[in-house]
């Protein structure tokens, strides 16, 4: 029974739900609270950080949107409606509320759903808000004036006018859109008027509204929108969108857009309130635009993103390109079907470098697509990222957030708020070197009403029983001021306590109410034992306690969260590690595990029929002058366990919960391997 050996040459491609033969050697079985990084390996996923609580209650279907003016305005917008009432509520970044008026009132937001009926849209100072279920529509009042006169040509006009008198110039008896309208300036100067007694202003309370931002208030109020001032209702016809429900907005070009039924509308150039063209005797380049996509089946348009140079367009089943040849007028617009994937449209795409990633349904799951362009082909497609993880994340998405400059995605789904799916990815020229899947827990009490990545900060909205708040994740794992090393512990917040000597106990008061257990660890501020933790009790919902006096330096204190890697089956491989070999026994002795700037986790081996076995790492070497047992000891080094068990017969899982960071950068297994005959 030869001894063999097998070297597992990183763990970075998360996991995968494909048969264990047919999985790559560096995929697992279960990835939770952990991430892939190409320069340290597996590792513990960054903490949530307390910023504030805002909302002293739960709240639950909400609109919340997080407006990103610029680096210094930044803020939460959380809108509860139902069908006869509706609050705005608002606040800054850190906590802060910030005022909100409502000077045309609320009646706008009235619909059953806001998280689903409700989006957003920020361009400089206006944030545009549209409700989904509102029938746009005109006013009722018409025009002034009368027609004096009908004139075949522009010269048969008289040279005598009356002033602010109007003519209809009626060119082509036969073409009735070529009728247009002059208003008398002078006795022979004229200018492009509007027909009379006609309808020519949009209904602004069915039109979307704007939040605006002014010296750090808000006003939600009705937007004035531009009027029809040239042409009839045949040369200058209504906007496609009244008489519809307006989809989506969205910003190219200078232009502000609606998506309405299969119609994309743009404002005119740089005058984004005005939908009506503001000659009829000739196309001009910044003109407003309104088409409609071309398709053999029904295109209802739901999304419309900036990518590649182009906006792409989202119905639910095919996705459409806008070609410009760079400049988007009237005359250079047009629109080609893209390609045809099935597309959830009630998640909005979100783009990632030279990526957009969309949802599709997959009965009680779903699946993400990869949408790009080959840059030598110049062809579209959108490869499936989730192919091997079909059953992984649920039905009912309601949000995607991405970095590019974290490679990452991460997903939530309506069915369990309080998890994130996060996807991974890193390029290596045109090979995708690291593809993968894991997940996010956060307490099971948590519903994350919406999430957004700022300047590599992920941020979150978190509805709680105690009411709303804002956490945020730091991406780039910061260490801990004082410390080397980035403190694992949900919820995070830096407190100094207050000691009262006649009970030698140390209180700190939270700025939340947690009932489960927390720790506290010394920060970088002290003088010793920096960085371990401090043995704590639970007076109340918002106390924490410890017997002593730690009030001359202040505390992390936090909720523990638990790290699982989970392994694959382990096989004998050939084909340089491609192909796993399902003939012969595989006796699994032994497991090495090799770790860089780890202090603590612990093994656990699980073999069929018999109890679990566990290992600790606890970063204590024996004769090692750098190892003491009062302080913390972050090490790197090989962690070796027993196994002894058939290789399809075992479960062996890696498992932390300490406040310390670990990091796994290989393993290696051993064991006995026989097969009754020779491969040829």
């Amino acid at each position: 029974m030869p001894l063999v050996s097998t070297s597992i040459p990183n763990l970075l491609n998360g996991i995968s739900q494909q048969p264990q033969t047919l999985r790559q050697i560096t995929q697992g079985e279960e990835q939770i609270n952990a991430t892939s990084s190409v320069i340290d390996g597996l590792v513990r996923r960054p903490p949530t950080e307390h910023i504030a609580k805002i909302i002293s209650s739960a709240v639950s279907g909400a609109s919340v949107h997080i407006v990103n003016r610029d680096a210094d305005d930044q803020y939460i917008v959380v809108i509860s409606a139902t069908t006869s009432s509706a609050t705005i509520q608002i606040f800054s970044l850190d906590g802060t509320v910030t005022t909100c008026t409502t000077p045309d009132g609320v009646d706008y937001l009235f619909c059953a759903n806001p998280a689903q009926d409700l989006e957003f849209l920020t361009v400089a100072d206006y944030t545009f808000v549209v409700n989904k279920t509102k029938t746009v529509g005109m006013e009722t009042a018409v025009t002034n004036g009368v027609v004096t006169s009908q004139h075949q040509e522009f010269t048969d006009l008289p040279t005598d006018a009356t002033i602010n008198n109007i003519y209809e110039i009626i060119g082509d008896n036969t073409n009735q859109f070529d009728n247009y309208y002059v208003k008398a300036l002078s006795v022979n100067t004229y200018e492009e008027t509007v027909k009379p007694s006609i309808k020519y202003q949009l209904d602004a309370t069915t039109m979307p509204h704007s939040l605006v931002l002014t010296s750090g208030s808000f006003a939600f109020r009705k937007n004035t929108w531009g009027e029809r001032t040239v042409g009839d209702e045949d040369s200058a016809p209504n906007p496609s969108f009244v008489g519809r429900t307006i989809s989506n907005i969205f910003f190219y070009k200078n232009r502000l857009g609606l998506l309405s039924d299969e119609y994309v509308l743009f404002s005119q150039s740089a005058s984004f309130f005005n939908f009506f063209p503001t000659s009829v005797t000739a196309v001009l380049d910044d003109a407003p635009i309104d088409v409609s996509v071309s398709h053999t089946k029904v295109s209802l348009l739901k999304h419309a993103i900036p990518f590649n140079e182009s906006l792409t367009l989202f119905s639910d089943s095919t996705q459409f390109t806008i070609e410009t040849g760079g400049i988007l007028t009237p005359k250079t617009i047009s629109i080609v079907p893209s390609t045809e994937f099935e597309n959830d449209t009630t998640v909005a795409p979100v783009g990632a470098g030279n990526y957009l990633y969309f949802t599709t349904k997959r009965g009680d799951f779903t699946s993400i697509r990869e949408y790009y362009v080959e840059s030598d082909t110049v062809i579209v497609d959108a490869s499936e990222v989730t192919s091997h993880v079909p059953k992984y994340i649920p039905k009912n998405v309601v949000k995607l957030a991405s970095s590019s400059n974290e490679d990452v995605l991460f997903v939530l789904s309506k069915t369990d708020r309080s998890k994130l799916y996060a996807y991974r990815w890193f390029w290596q020229g045109t090979t995708k070197m690291v593809s993968s899947w894991s997940e996010w827990q956060l307490d099971s009490g948590d519903s994350i009403l919406d999430m957004t990545i700022l300047e590599n900060e992920l941020f979150f909205v978190i509805s709680r029983a105690d009411g709303v708040h804002i956490e945020k994740v730091k991406l780039q794992y910061p260490i801990d001021t004082g410390l080397d090393f980035c403190v694992r512990v949900d919820r995070k917040i830096s407190l100094t306590g207050t000691y009262d000597a006649p009970t030698d106990t140390t209180t700190w008061t939270l700025p939340y109410a947690y009932s489960g257990a927390m720790k506290a660890i010394k920060s970088g501020a002290w003088a010793s034992r920096k960085g371990t933790d401090i043995t704590v009790t639970r007076p109340t919902t918002t106390t924490v306690a410890a017997v002593g006096d730690y009030s001359s330096a202040s505390v992390i204190l936090g909720v523990p969260y638990t790290t699982s890697y989970k392994f694959s089956t382990q096989f004998v491989r050939e084909n340089q590690g491609k192909q796993s070999v399902q003939s012969g026994r595989l006796q699994l002795r032994t497991m090495r595990l090799n770790y860089e700037n780890t202090g603590f986790f612990k093994v656990l081996v699980t073999p069929e029929g018999r109890p679990t076995g566990s290992y600790d790492m606890t970063g204590q070497i024996l004769n090692s002058t750098s190892t003491t047992v009062e302080d913390i000891n972050i090490v790197s080094g090989t962690f070796r366990f027993p196994i002894q068990s058939k290789n399809d017969r075992v479960t062996i899982q890696i498992q932390s919960d300490s406040h310390l960071p670990c990091n796994f950068q290989s393993a290696e297994w051993e064991g006995y391997y026989t097969i009754r005959s020779q491969r040829i």
